[in-house]
């Protein structure tokens, strides 16, 4: 196997050498076939939005996806906090972290979005566009939540 490189792609060739016994009359016995290796990088269906047509949407940002999964461990700590300490308020969870009560009322919200949503944000599934402002305050219905965005409900 030989490796020639063209462009951004590396293209190897496949050498087959036959032995004398399968060897024709005029032709040579290397057989020499170019083969490109698929790709290591799965492709991503974009969850697309109702009566969208089908269309290379670009995926949700790579930034946009790490502010989400911050946003989102803070909303399930924050949580956490609320629900073991009985003494624990959203005010004092804002004085502690530096933040408005409204931040950290609207990031608590994140810690109720449908587990589907959530997976498809962190595998970056989502349109651009996608974050984590767009997905607080959502319905507590998970159904409702598709609606609400714009998106298709998964069957």
């Amino acid at each position: 196997m030989r490796d020639c490189r063209t462009g951004a792609y590396t293209r190897y060739l496949l050498e087959i050498r036959f032995s004398d016994s399968l060897a024709v009359d005029g032709l040579g016995r290397t057989l020499t076939i170019p083969w490109i290796p698929p790709s290591p990088y799965q492709r991503r269906e974009i969850i697309q939005g109702k009566g969208e047509p089908r269309s290379p949407i670009r995926p949700m940002r790579v930034r946009a996806r790490a502010v989400f999964a911050e946003s989102l461990r803070n909303a399930h700590r924050w949580l956490d906090d609320l629900v073991m300490d009985p003494n624990q308020t959203i005010e004092l969870i804002a004085a502690r972290e530096g933040k408005s009560e409204r931040s950290i009322r609207m990031t608590l919200s994140l810690a109720f979005i449908a587990p589907p949503i959530v997976v498809a944000a962190i595998e970056g599934r989502l349109p651009r566009g996608f974050g984590a402002k767009r997905l607080m305050d959502l319905p507590m219905v998970w159904s409702h939540q598709w609606t609400a965005l714009g998106l298709k409900v998964p069957a």
